[in-house]
Parts: structure tokens; sequence; C-alpha cells
């Protein structure tokens, strides 16, 4: 592979780009060092109801759990619908809901009859009764502390205490919309249900019991306040006072509902709230482990806050029922869902729910022992990646210069070119001269930074892959045009050679990614990486591409012009049966391998593979992808072994199935929330494992080569 003097300085200039990625990444990965802590937070209500489905008391199980490391629990604000729920002597009722029911006059009071026959009460308004006086007066402190008087109405006949809350279309909820048919199908009308009101479920208070239990347990107390649009002047000093009032430190904002507190138009005053206390903002992640749950405001509350904030699993109800899963005597694979979160997505809060007895119940687990068991296991785990349980705090504000990524930019336009041309195999001079277009390039992040950083990054993941590929087709190309001969040994040092270079490649490609994507947003995943499918599948096109022009195309002196004419010159020629039965086992695996990436896909691992991932994961720092230690990397042996024996089909299968591991390697380290150190030990498992499986798979081939050869001696 001789180089011109324009493509060594070439090089020369991608590799200072490099530097730059490289003091980018050493700069992140500091920012990482710090944030060292994960915070097991409980949630209250479902902790009540996982007590008394057990022989122990709340207090009990507080205590327990904060010896197990948990340190704190949250209680969301009153509402209305708790209240009823936990059996206060209280009736609220939706008028619209309220009037469809025969008889409902005789519930209430003439009065309170008349106005909403006279539409003083609204359809869309909620009536609160009670004969509690105690009661009463706690709903009306906490409604006219946080909405004011204007919000309610209050009313007492006959020793009934009455509560108007005044609603609109807004606050009222339906169910899915029912569409109405006649007997030939025809649409008649169309209906909805109303299911519940807003009303009932807006803050009206903090229940001081809840608060002073979790505070006798030694576990910090965080308030969840909700947020009401309609009334929300007020909202942020009312948190504020009880945090003062129940003595109160906050750490951590958790969000509970729509929106973040004070939206709309009055968040300033909990963003001055949330610096004055130097708050950690919770961003809750969605259910398929991908960015966070939306809420109106949340995301410009964060970058208003200057990025301080958390990420946050909770505890879904699938991962909830995974006790004695995938053959575990216990909970072992909710640890597991734990530890992932934790240590590969860069999760520093668990809002812990307690578990279920099975996958297919809703039962609690009520085992002391298997909690304790849990846990403890699980700081051991994170102690070995230098995480600790405690008390989680913000990540540090990070962000770099678009200058910084305009020398990244530079670098990756240089790559991009070099590729294009040796894809190509180019040999005109007049090629170089495409090298100029990296200088407006350098340029793009400057005048659009953030569609630059996209760009960029997903054309470095692309063209690096793609060097990877070129390396080891041209190394490949050598042996298969030698008349050398190759001994066992010699093509498992030169498969060895060949596969780590191009992994080092690759490794470079990552560093370009990782460098121009290193942003605190990303830490945080309130942005990720995209294309990450068009990432993995465009390699195969680029290798498809080289195995025309190095393979096929042998005697073209420009190729570039004659690869449309050597793709219809390979379309004619005769297939032979096992190739066609290869090429097809072949297309349904890429087709599983493409369903397979990233987070969206219906195609999901078997147990027996969850199992031993599990495994990997328990025994190992990181565990390695299957793909690339099981797959890719070996399949560097069979090409060098194929090349060898000069059979060009299974030369081209082999690197064909190699180019997975270019990419792969590089969208190992494209999951940004991931910390560097993990997705390059990550690699390097691979690769240790991948080399000794290419061993291995030359040890299989050799065989299987040789009786092939006595199977079709003894047929002669």
């Amino acid at each position: 592979m001789k180089l011109s003097k324009v493509e060594k300085l070439v090089l020369i200039l991608v590799c200072f780009c490099l530097l730059v990625g490289i003091y980018t990444l050493y700069q992140r990965v500091g920012i990482e060092r710090q944030y060292k802590t994960a915070e097991i937070i409980l949630d209250y209500n479902e902790m009540k109801k996982f007590a008394n489905s057990s022989e122990k008391d709340l207090g009990w199980w507080f205590k327990e759990f904060k010896e197990y490391g948990a340190q704190s629990a949250a209680v969301q604000e009153e509402t209305i619908k708790l209240l009823i729920e936990s059996g206060k002597p209280l009736r609220a009722e939706i008028v619209s809901h309220l009037i469809e029911n025969f008889g409902w006059q005789d519930d209430y009071n003439a009065e309170i009859v008349h106005m909403v026959e006279e539409n003083r009460i609204d359809s869309n308004d909620v009536i609160v009764t009670t004969e509690n006086k105690d009661l009463y007066d706690y709903l009306i402190s906490g409604l006219t502390e946080r909405y004011g008087k204007g919000f309610f109405d209050t009313y007492i006949f006959d020793n009934v205490y009455y509560i108007v809350l005044k609603g609109t279309d807004d606050d009222v909820y339906y169910g899915e919309t029912t569409k109405v048919i006649n007997v030939r199908g025809q649409g008649i009308y169309e209906s909805r249900e109303v299911l519940d009101s807003r009303l009932l479920n807006i803050g009206v208070g903090y229940d001081d019991k809840k608060i002073n239990l979790i505070k006798d347990s030694g576990l910090d107390v965080i308030l969840r306040p909700i947020n009401f649009p309609s009334y929300n002047e007020k909202l942020t000093d009312v948190y504020k006072a009880a945090n003062e009032r129940y003595g109160l430190e906050p750490r951590i904002y958790l969000l509970h509902g729509r929106e973040t507190l004070g939206y709309p138009e009055n968040e300033d005053a909990l963003l001055d709230y949330i610096k004055e206390k130097n708050m950690a903002i919770g961003l809750v992640e969605s259910g398929n482990q991908r960015e966070h749950l939306e809420a109106d405001g949340l995301n410009e509350l964060v970058e208003d806050s200057g990025y301080s904030a958390i990420r946050v699993f909770t505890m879904w109800d699938y991962v909830r029922q995974r006790n004695k899963y995938y053959n575990y005597e216990g909970a072992e694979e909710i640890e597991n869902t734990m530890f992932r979160a934790i240590t590969e997505r860069n999760v520093r809060a668990i809002y812990f729910k307690p578990f279920f007895e099975s996958e297919d119940s809703i039962k609690y687990l009520t085992d002391a022992a298997e909690y304790e068991r849990t846990f403890k296991n699980l700081e051991m785990r994170l102690n070995e990646h230098n995480i600790q349980l405690g008390k989680a705090e913000a990540i540090k504000d990070f962000h770099i210069g678009s200058k910084r990524i305009a020398v990244l930019a530079f670098g990756i336009t240089l790559a991009s070119v070099f590729l294009f041309i040796k894809m190509f195999n180019i040999k005109n001079k007049k090629a170089d001269y495409l090298y100029m277009l990296s200088i407006p390039a350098a340029f793009a992040p400057i005048v659009a930074r953030n569609v630059a950083e996209k760009g960029f990054s997903f054309i470095a993941a692309v063209v690096f892959s793609g060097l990877g590929i070129y390396f080891f087709t041209m190394q490949i190309k050598k042996i298969y045009e030698s008349s050398e001969k190759y001994s066992k040994f010699k093509i498992i040092v030169r498969s060895i050679v060949i596969l780590s270079a191009s992994v080092a490649i690759s490794l470079i490609g990552a560093v370009f990614v990782d460098s121009m994507l290193a942003d605190v947003k990303y830490f945080l995943e309130m942005d990720i990486f995209r294309g990450v499918k068009a990432a993995q599948i465009l390699p195969f096109g680029i290798f498809a591409i080289m195995f025309l022009v190095y393979f096929i195309d042998e005697s073209s002196e420009n190729s570039f012009r004659d690869v449309v004419k050597t793709l219809i010159n390979l379309l004619k020629k005769d297939i032979k049966v096992y190739m066609a039965i290869i090429a097809g086992a072949a297309g349904v695996a890429f087709y599983i391998y493409i369903s397979r990436t990233g987070h969206e896909t219906n195609i999901q691992p078997s147990a027996i593979e969850m199992i031993t991932r599990n495994f990997m994961e328990y025994v190992l720092l990181a565990r390695p992808r299957t793909k690339e230690f099981l797959i890719a990397f070996p399949a560097i042996f069979g090409a060098v072994y194929a090349a060898c024996k000069k059979s060009k089909f299974f030369t081209g299968m082999f690197m064909f199935i190699s180019a997975i591991g270019a990419s792969s390697v590089i969208n190992t380290f494209s999951h940004l929330r991931t910390p560097v150190y993990l997705s390059l030990a990550r690699t390097a498992i691979a690769l240790g494992f991948g080399i000794a499986a290419g061993c291995i798979a030359i040890i299989v081939i050799d065989l299987l080569c040789k009786l092939y050869v006595r199977l079709q001696e003894r047929l002669k």
C-alpha cells in the first residue's frame, strides 16, 4: 500500500487532528472520574403498598433499605385522588360525569343542585365534599397557599363542606374516541368518555406523617411538587416554604407530571431556586432506555441551569417482574438491570420500587433477605467500577469550542477524501485537489455548529469504518496474490496483525466521533448520535465497491469508471447452488444484525444469549460485543485462510462478515452516555476473545478443508 507525498502529508494532518481529539477525550474522562456516586431513591407510595402486603410496617422497611444502601425517599404532594385512595372521608366528582347518574340530586344539597342546573357550576368543574372539618381546613389551606381563592368556591350546608374547583376544557381527561355506527356500518357520531380531571391530581399539600416517618428512618426526603399551568405563580414559593418548614435541604428536583414547576411563564423562580441550592435536575430515562421522558419546560430548565442534572432510572413494572428470571434463583436479573443502568448508561439515581414475585405476578416480593442480597451484590459490583452508593451529584458542565470542532472536521474531511480515492482506486493525480474540500469543511462548525457536529460525527463513523475495511482488504489482497505458502502459524500471526491494525483504525474513528460530540448534553443523553443503523449499513456498501475494484475488476486502469460495468458482468456469471445457499443465509443473518441494531427492535436476544451475556458481565470488567469477538473478528482469520487457498468467493464472504467489526467498534463508542473507559475495555476484551476465537476458527476451517479434499478424492 504505497502512499504518495500528498497522501503522507494528509495522514500527518489527520494525526494532528487526532491528537486534538485525544486531548478532548482526556478532558471528558476527567469529568467522568468525578461522577462516581449513585443514589437509591425509594418511592413512598410504592413502598407503602409494599409494606401493607408484608408483615412489617413501613418504618421498619425504610430502616432496612437504609441499611441496604438507599439514601432517600421521594414524596409527592397530596392530591384529592390520593386522599380518597388513602381512605380519607372525602368525595370528589366531575360535574359532567356526575349529572349522567340518575338521582344524583339526592346526594347534594338543594342549593348545590340549583347552581349546577343553572350552570353556575360548570360541567368541567369538580365538586369536593366532606363532613370532616379538619380535612376541609387542610384542603382550603393548601389550595389558598398554592392557587388563590379565585380558583375555587366554598359552601357549607347542613354541616357538609363543599369545595367547587373551577375547571376548563383542558382539565378534563378523556378515554379513546368511540365511533357509533348503524346496522349498515355507517358512522352516526363519535363519543368520548370522561375518565378523569386534572383538578383531582393537582397538589393540595404535604403529609406531615409521611415526611416525619422518612426522616425518622434516617433517609433524606425529596419532595415532588406538582405543577398546575392555570395557577402557577406561587408554586415555587410553596415548594421552597415546604422544604424550609420540614427542615429539608433539597438536592434533587424530580419532576412530577407533564411540566416543570411554574410552566408556562413562571419557570424562572424554580431555576433561581435550583441554582441557589445547587440542586440536580432528574432526567428520568424512557422505557426504551433511550433519552428521557419528555415534559414541557424540562430541557430548557436543564440548559438554563448549566446542565445541573443527573440521569434517573425508574423501575418499570416489566423490570420489577424479573424475579427468578433467566433461571436465576432470585432477583439477579433485576440487579443486572440496575447495574447496567449505572455503569453503562450513565444513570446516577435509581428511582426504586419493590419487586414483584414473578413475571406474571403483581404480588410484591417481601423477602427481606433477597433485597439485602440484591443491594449488597450491586454495591460490590459497582465498587469494581469505582462507583459508590450515596448522595448523587449533578454532572459537571462540559462543552468544547467551535474552533476545536473545526479542526476535527478538517481531519475527518481529509480522511473522507483519502478513502474516496482509495476506494475507487483513482490514480489520476488531479484527484489530490479534492483534499482542498477540507478547507471549507473546517469553517462549517463555525457557521452551523449543531448541524456540523452531528454531520461530521456521522461521516467519521462511516469513513473510519471504511478505512479499517480498506486496510484489511489490501492486506488480504496481497496474501491472495502472493505465491508464498503460509503455515497455520503464519496465517494466525498475519491475521492477528491485520485484525489489530484494522481495530486500531476504527478506534481512531471512535476518537473523532466522541470528541466531536464531547458535550454534557450527550452525556446526559439530551441529544444522541444520529444515524446508528446507517452508520452500520454503509460500510458494507464501501466493502462491496472495494471488492469489485480490487478483486473482481483486476485489469482496469481506472476502476472508478468501470465499477458499474464490472458489476453488470458479475451479475451475468453463473451462480453455484452452494453460493446461493450461503448468500441466502448471509442475507438472513444481515437482516437480524441490522434489526438488532439500536433500541427500537422487535428482534430480542434469546434467553441463552442473555444468560451468556450476564455471565460475561459478571466476571469481566465489560461485556464484549458478541458480533465482534464471535463473528466479525474471527472472520478476518477465515478471510486470510481463504486468501491463502486462493478462494475468491470465500475470501470475499469472510471479508464481508469482517466489515461488521469495523463499524461495530465505532458504534460501541457512539453510545455517548457510556464512559470511555468502559467502551475501551469492551473493545479490548472483544479483541482478545476474537483472536482466541480466530485461532480456533483456523484449526476448524483447516480440518473442514482437508475433509472436503478427501471427500472429493473418494468420489473420483
